[in-house]
């Protein structure tokens, strides 16, 4: 793979780009924004179409729930983004350390029960539960920087602190 293609040229890239992007706020307050998601379910299949700015992800149940897996279910779509995320703070951490990274792979997994859904009685919770992330990084970096790294990215990762501190969230139903 040629340098400009590789993941360590992207950290190169992302270090400035986050540095200078850095440099146009006067403070951290200024980079506060409102971030959205809409989900609309609205034919036979029951597909829920999820949008996201200019993007739409599809997400769907088994038959099991009368769905047509035409998509992931939502824990599974929950797994995927905290996936995303933790990897992303590695890369943000690592760009910000300089430190040169050539894959990282992040899985998720975690236990889950529908029995409640179905009526049927269960001591799990109706949530994702006993979730656990495995991270695989490959990199020339010492042994140390990767140490730094992970804890930084186990530490920092937003979406993993808000699974493990919850916040409140507020419902509301529009007539």
């Amino acid at each position: 793979m040629s340098n400009e293609r590789s993941l360590r040229h992207y950290l190169t890239n992302k270090a400035q780009a986050m540095d200078e992007g850095a440099q146009t706020f006067g403070s951290g307050d200024d980079v506060r924004e409102t971030v959205s998601a809409e989900c609309t379910a609205s034919d036979l299949t029951g597909i829920r179409r999820i949008r996201i700015r200019d993007f739409q992800l599809i997400s769907d149940s088994g038959p099991l729930f009368g769905g047509f897996s035409l998509g992931p279910s939502s824990p599974e779509m929950l797994l995927g983004v905290l996936a995303s995320c933790l990897t992303h703070t590695y890369l943000i951490g690592a760009a910000q350390r300089k430190i040169s990274l050539d894959k990282i792979q992040v899985r998720f997994e975690a236990e889950n029960n529908d029995a409640a859904f179905l009526g049927l009685t269960t001591n799990d919770p109706s949530y994702p539960h006993n979730i656990r992330a495995f991270v695989q990084v490959e990199s020339d970096a010492s042994l140390q920087d990767m140490q730094d790294l992970h804890d930084y990215a186990s530490r920092t990762c937003p979406l993993t602190k808000l699974i493990r501190q919850a916040v409140p969230l507020d419902i509301s139903v529009a007539s």
